[in-house]
């Protein structure tokens, strides 16, 4: 027996309705892949066939429809933008994970050239100052833990 959709934790029923959705695309571009064959091979006896196919297109976007209300999906403006100068969703992936690596590489050289000057900045102040600098430091150390 299927558990009532209440029963259901909802990330199971985003990933059900993510996978329907997809497989309607996909069922959806070879139904129109099909289609175009029919067209590009258009005879008078294919015409049932076209009509089938067509309609069966249709059904198709109308079960989209019907899920994309039980879709919770944020898709960004810029991934839109992207598919709508034509260019591929994974290529704009792909340039934002290595803009993301190369920011954090130089977020990471920040964190170590901050660290490397506290080291030499505290050694200084404890040439110049040793009784009080070992008092501060140790009272700062203490508070950042």
């Amino acid at each position: 027996m299927q558990p009532s959709r209440s029963e259901v934790p909802a990330a199971e029923f985003d990933d059900a309705d993510r996978e329907a959705i997809e497989r309607k695309i996909e069922e959806s571009l070879e139904t129109l892949s099909q289609i175009r064959v029919t067209v590009m091979n258009h005879e008078s006896a294919d015409e049932h066939v076209l009509q089938q196919r067509l309609d069966r297109l249709v059904q198709g976007y109308a079960d989209m429809h019907l899920l994309k209300d039980r879709l919770n999906v944020n898709v960004p403006e810029e991934v839109l933008t992207y598919i709508k100068d034509g260019r591929n969703p994974d290529d704009f992936t792909s340039q934002f994970m290595d803009r993301l690596a190369s920011e954090n590489q130089f977020t990471h050289g920040k964190i170590s050239a901050l660290t490397n000057f506290k080291q030499e900045f505290e050694a200084k102040i404890r040439e110049f100052f040793p009784d009080d600098a070992n008092e501060r430091i140790s009272q700062q150390q203490q508070q950042q833990r």
